[in-house]
């Protein structure tokens, strides 16, 4: 009977490390950086390559002294209209926080930039047991953050964080409750 609720209580340990995923900094357009792509479409395809979630962070990579990046409306976005974004970015790397679930558009404002395919549209999703999302409609908030790719954790991935450490209380006080 030990046995099997040690192994209960082991299993549990593993669900809960399992259900408290990371953030991931992503490095728009990857190896290339952004600018103005060789292909119209490149940060489709980059982006269709990777799946966004809650907590994770955009890093632009580029050359300050000629490139930025402003997060944009839809419309603003379809015709690379450069007046009016939440926020630019200009310096190198520019990390964006990732912090609702919902559509994304990130655009180059210096002039031609866009209109070259140097914009980028995602969809972000909220972590498999992640909090309910904002009402369908309402744009995400602008959340910039400049530094080293290395940043500080989102409150999102600390709430992860901490979920984990109460867990891992419960679990260990059953683990010793069964043994004294």
């Amino acid at each position: 009977m030990a046995d099997a609720k040690i192994t209960a209580c082991l299993l549990g340990v593993v669900v809960a490390f399992l259900s408290c995923a990371e953030a991931t900094n992503y490095i728009v357009g990857g190896s290339e950086g952004w600018k103005i792509p060789s292909s119209a479409g490149a940060y489709s395809d980059w982006a269709s390559q990777h799946t966004f979630e809650v907590g994770d962070i955009l890093v632009f990579d580029f050359d300050s002294s000629d490139n930025d990046v402003g997060d944009v409306t839809k419309e603003d976005y379809d015709a690379c209209n450069t007046d009016s974004p939440f926020t630019v970015l200009s310096t190198s790397p520019a990390n964006y926080s990732l912090d609702t679930a919902g559509d994304y558009y990130f655009l180059c404002t210096t002039a031609g930039h866009c209109s070259q395919g140097q914009k980028l549209a995602i969809t972000v999703a909220e972590p498999p047991s992640g909090p309910t999302s904002s009402p369908p409609g309402s744009p995400p908030p602008p959340s910039p953050t400049t530094g080293a790719i290395t940043s500080p954790p989102s409150v999102g991935s600390s709430l992860g964080v901490a979920r984990l450490v109460v867990l891992m209380s419960i679990l260990m006080d059953l683990l010793c409750q069964l043994f004294s």
